[in-house]
């Protein structure tokens, strides 16, 4: 048997388009507005204080006030020692017949002073020294106004595209180019 076989194969067709974005865009405008910065600074000078008042009252330079209540505190005080003296000698003399040898004894204390000297540095204490000064700083930080005006952006598209189409149909044609049939057994 003599079968033929033509084939034809199908063809498809592609058309394509590609998409196409178009962005019109302008810069936004910025506005600003802004006042400076401001600094101001006090400064006090430095001042120097310097209290010697209980130095100079070491040394005898004693302030009118400080030298009465140092003279009325003094006077008080001997007044009372002398008062203690004056007491125990008249006790002293109360007994002279049980102590014969009380009024030689009050006479010799009373011209014998004993001295005591000591050395020292005056003053002793150091003077008060104080120092004072100042900065004072106030400042204004200032300020910035932004204001942006933006516009939109222009935006043009196309889609993308794609076209299928058949160029050509596909077939198949099968014939028989014999009339007589072969058989074998």
């Amino acid at each position: 048997m003599g079968l033929e076989i033509n084939q034809v194969f199908g063809r498809v067709g592609i058309n394509k388009a590609d998409a196409f974005i178009n962005i019109k865009s302008r810069i936004p405008q910025v506005k600003v507005e802004s006042s400076m910065p401001r600094v101001r600074i006090d400064i006090q000078h430095g001042q120097v204080t310097i209290d010697q008042k209980q130095c100079f009252c070491e040394v005898g330079l004693k302030t009118a006030d400080i030298f009465a209540k140092d003279m009325a505190q003094k006077s008080r005080s001997e007044g009372f020692k002398a008062i203690a003296a004056i007491a125990q000698k008249g006790d002293t003399l109360a007994r002279v017949d049980k102590n014969p040898k009380a009024i030689p004894v009050l006479a010799k204390s009373a011209m014998v002073k004993r001295a005591d000297y000591t050395v020292e540095a005056l003053p002793k204490s150091r003077p008060r020294i104080n120092f004072s000064s100042g900065i004072e700083i106030n400042w204004d930080m200032g300020d910035v106004d932004l204001q942006a005006v933006t516009v939109r952006p222009e935006v043009s598209a196309t889609r993308a595209g794609v076209e299928v189409y058949m160029r050509q149909k596909a077939s198949l044609e099968i014939s028989n180019k014999r009339d007589s049939i072969d058989t074998i057994i």
